[in-house]
């Protein structure tokens, strides 16, 4: 509620009291999106969750999936909002940390306790901190692929995704190299 607050009010001064509202006098709102704006929506465990430090000190998981390249990217609070709205600060800033590329453990990619689900988006098994580079859409793709050759696993062996894990790892690899085509 409060972002949408913030964004018509926005709104409402650009057009009506900026010092260059006649801009914006024949322009209109099309459309805002009513989501929330944090990245992730719940947190979900799988039989790993992934790490700053997994990332960071580059640690070789013998699951490794899809890989990702983008920073771990946490926005926080601008500090010029944090003095004026201090407690509801609106504005935030990117900081970024850098480190080479690594692949997403597979066991980041099924819940640990509920036996046949998959995450492969915002809500794979990872901390906050860790989100902050597997968030990003491309890499979420590459994460759906993943799951959708494990699901085809699954089907074949008629297993859950945890089994794919502890006995059918190499055929989940081969698949992975095969590609879905």
């Amino acid at each position: 509620d409060y972002a949408l607050l913030m964004i018509y009010a926005n709104w409402s001064y650009l057009k009506n009291h900026s010092s260059d509202s006649s801009s914006y006098a024949n322009r209109r709102l099309g459309w805002v999106q009513c989501l929330a704006g944090k990245r992730e929506s719940r947190r979900l465990a799988g039989d790993l969750i992934l790490t700053e430090n997994d990332i960071v000190d580059a640690v070789e998981y013998p699951d490794g999936t899809a890989s990702t390249s983008w920073s771990i990217d946490l926005h926080m609070p601008l500090p010029e909002n944090s003095r004026f709205f201090p407690g509801r600060e609106f504005r935030t800033c990117a900081e970024h940390e850098y480190f080479e590329p690594y692949p997403i453990p597979y066991r980041c990619l099924y819940s640990r306790n509920i036996p046949n689900l998959f995450m492969a988006g915002r809500n794979v098994s990872a901390t906050h901190v860790a989100l902050g580079s597997v968030r990003v859409m491309r890499t979420c793709a590459m994460m759906g692929e993943v799951v959708g050759l494990a699901a085809r696993v699954c089907k074949a062996h008629d297993a859950d995704p945890k089994r794919v894990y502890s006995d059918y790892l190499e055929d989940l690899k081969a698949q992975m190299r095969e590609g879905a085509g």
